[in-house]
């Protein structure tokens, strides 16, 4: 990457969301952030660029970019070759199929989305009042939390006469095994399943707010909290694993692993035989200077992705991999 290239698209903003398809492809949504410390302006207002990484794809470049608006808060999936983002306002944009911003079709209650993920190959939008979204083709999406077909996800809501309801009850995080077997959670230890016809609430052994789900090829369910507790389990048997004073920020499953990233900013694992989290270990260290900021990572077959506010490594199995570096402190220069 090019010192003009970082000070013109990278250095005014800090990363905030990742989602990888394989080792040179990967998508990055890139925050600007106020300069000079302006405290006058609206971080809804500024601007956001959907950086995507595809060096042997791109003759023009490295990456590609789109730029958007006054779109608040925004996400990235995929599904297929298609590029989709999310905002919070549950307003979608498929970038590689030329759609402009729409609203995201049936959400009834209008609430805001927590954000967006692939499942198996299907796109799965969510957010608060337990609203989840299924990804159909071009401009079109199932509301699989309608309120005529699964009553009980709304009954406590219809009940509580809470203005803000929105902020206090939804779905923070959303993963599965399949379309038939998803989990989603949200505040105060709020978890559901679905197995493709109805949802069912499940009592966990925590009440912190849910930040993260993964669910692994080991067939278990990783679950991280607001306040460090990890819970591990399935169906009806979940266990407490470890308790941390920090928040799980992300996880992801890769080479027969789960992976947290925390708010200390480290990655932690699992380990079984301890039954206990423990910080990281790779074949090959990440550069130092990612000790102890990393912001949040995501996963594909092929690669792990650690990333910082301004730069971005790929772990294969057995080295990292430069995606976004600072110029200056590039292996590379």
């Amino acid at each position: 990457m090019t010192k003009e290239y970082y000070e013109k698209e990278f250095k005014k903003g800090e990363l905030v969301d990742c989602m990888p398809i394989d080792l040179g492809y990967s998508a990055f949504i890139l925050q600007d952030m106020p300069q000079d410390n302006d405290d006058s302006q609206d971080s809804d207002e500024l601007p956001r660029r959907l950086m995507v990484y595809l060096p042997n794809k791109n003759k023009f470049g490295e990456f590609g970019t789109t730029k958007y608006r006054d779109c608040g808060l925004t996400y990235v999936s995929a599904y297929g070759d298609n590029w989709i983002v999310c905002n919070q306002a549950f307003m979608i944009d498929e970038v590689l199929k030329n759609t402009s911003w729409y609203d995201i079709p049936h959400n009834e209650r209008g609430y805001l989305a927590k954000g967006i993920t692939n499942i198996n190959g299907d796109v799965y939008a969510y957010g608060m009042v337990r609203s989840v979204f299924k990804y159909k083709g071009i401009k079109e999406w199932e509301n699989i939390t309608t309120e005529t077909k699964h009553p009980n996800v709304f009954a406590d809501v219809n009940k509580s006469k809470e203005i803000f309801v929105g902020d206090l009850v939804g779905f923070s995080a959303l993963d599965g095994f399949d379309e038939n077997d998803i989990y989603a959670g949200g505040n105060s230890g709020d978890f559901w399943h679905y197995n493709g016809k109805a949802w069912r609430r499940i009592d966990l052994p925590i009440n912190s707010d849910i930040s993260t789900i993964t669910c692994g090829k080991d067939g278990k369910v990783y679950i991280g909290s607001r306040v460090g507790n990890v819970v591990i389990g399935r169906d009806d048997h979940w266990q407490v694993v470890d308790k941390r004073t920090y928040i799980m920020t992300h996880s992801c499953w890769f080479d027969g692993k789960v992976y947290f990233s925390s708010e200390d900013g480290r990655i932690y694992t699992y380990d079984e035989k301890q039954n206990k989290l423990q910080e990281a270990s790779f074949k090959t260290k990440y550069p130092e200077y990612m000790h102890h900021l990393i912001r949040g990572i995501a996963s594909c077959d092929e690669c792990l992705v650690a990333y910082t506010s301004v730069q971005a490594y790929a772990y294969d199995g057995e080295i990292w991999h430069e995606i976004i570096e600072v110029p200056e402190l590039s292996e590379h220069k």
